[in-house]
């Protein structure tokens, strides 16, 4: 796992939750730490969180100019790491398991597509997911245009799934934007 960096996106604005979700904490960690410990579990060493506004951070922080959502933390994010490949996630997924990161890389790595994605139930979760840095002008041609949408940039690279058994993990797939959703996360 030495071979794959890891990118937390936490650039967003959080206004759906009211503060900043990097900061939250669930089961005596902040959702920012749960992801670091997350990568560090998995043999992910190198990691950057792009778009962090917070002072708390151990590791390398990307400051996001650009503000164009995911696909702007997505370029700068790729542009910053030691690796030809990043386990990608955002701030707000913070119960993926372990499992789920692994077994993205260990695909990443049998058909060396650009981006490898996590599908459950049909879903499509192109920020749960392994980038290839191969695909920075891609990126950058999508942001000068401003098309932002990740689904339009899965559209023209070779992108592949991991399918996911929603009966075994659903619940990790638990996106924490509003206040409800946090309060719901905490009562488990």
């Amino acid at each position: 796992m030495n071979n794959v960096s890891g990118i937390i996106l936490s650039g967003g604005k959080s206004s759906r939750m009211g503060q900043d979700k990097c900061e939250l904490v669930y089961d005596g960690k902040t959702f920012l730490n749960i992801q670091i410990d997350k990568m560090k579990k998995v043999g992910i060493t190198d990691i950057v969180v792009s778009g962090y506004r917070g002072t708390n951070c151990s590791e390398k922080v990307i400051k996001d100019d650009l503000m164009d959502g995911p696909i702007s933390g997505i370029y700068l994010g790729l542009k910053n790491i030691k690796n030809d490949r990043a386990y990608i996630t955002s701030i707000d997924t913070p119960l993926i398991g372990e499992n789920i990161i692994t077994d993205l890389i260990k695909k990443s790595f049998e058909l060396n597509s650009d981006i490898i994605v996590c599908r459950h139930n049909n879903k499509i979760e192109p920020l749960i997911a392994i980038y290839k840095t191969n695909i920075i002008d891609i990126i950058i041609k999508q942001i000068d245009i401003n098309d932002y949408k990740l689904m339009d940039l899965l559209s023209i690279v070779d992108c592949k799934y991991l399918d996911i058994d929603d009966n075994i993990y659903e619940k990790e797939f638990l996106n924490i934007n509003y206040k409800d959703d946090y309060n719901k996360l905490l009562a488990r």
